[in-house]
């Protein structure tokens, strides 16, 4: 497209609604287009019959000092609220918290399995695997290749609907479709933005 027609994003999204500030921001031209009636994505929040529903992901979580000061650029203090919350993996009839704890994990899948899944992540650590490019290799070398067959394989694959051991550390796996973990964001229309549906 030629530089007078600026770029054009397809997806007032998050992701849309972000680079199109970025562009922005940089003095560029931009067009949004979006196929719905609103902006969000799935990062939003519909009201019916007076009920109010989040379409997707509402929370936001980064330990990127970057991304974090970009946020907060766009939103100001009192829009993001702090909430605690619990999220836990229902299996074998136990509840696991997630992020894992170890002593809750280990405790829940009794000894045999707490001291496989010990021996695992030993040898994960004196060896890792060699080929960390793929989901596998990476959680295999961080918690050992017996916990990421318990809690991350089978997830990944029901989530995904490919083998967990082709999803590429990067979020892509061969071919045309990309896999990426979820984005947990507020979502804001940016000012200036040609947004068309």
């Amino acid at each position: 497209m030629s530089e007078q027609h600026g770029t054009v994003v397809i997806g007032a999204g998050p992701a849309g609604l972000t680079a199109a500030y970025e562009l922005l921001r940089h003095g560029r031209s931009v067009q949004v287009f979006e196929a719905d009636e609103v902006v969000g994505g799935i990062s939003r929040t519909v009201e019916r019959d007076g009920w109010r529903f989040d379409i997707g992901g509402h929370r936001f979580f980064t330990k990127v000092p970057r991304v974090e000061a970009f946020w907060h650029e766009i939103l100001p203090d009192e829009d993001f609220l702090t909430r605690p919350r619990m999220s836990r993996i229902f299996y074998r009839g136990a509840l696991f918290n997630y992020p894992l704890n170890a002593m809750n994990a280990l405790r829940n899948l009794g000894l045999p399995e707490a001291a496989r899944c010990l021996g695992s992540y030993a040898r994960a650590r004196l060896r890792p695997p060699p080929d960390q490019s793929h989901f596998e290799g990476w959680v295999s070398a961080r918690f050992g290749w017996r916990l990421y067959s318990i809690f991350f394989k089978t997830y990944t694959e029901k989530v995904w609907g490919m083998p967990a051991d082709r999803m590429r550390a990067t979020g892509r796996r061969s071919g045309s479709r990309t896999c990426r973990w979820p984005r947990r964001s507020a979502t804001r229309c940016c000012p200036g933005v040609d947004a068309r549906t």
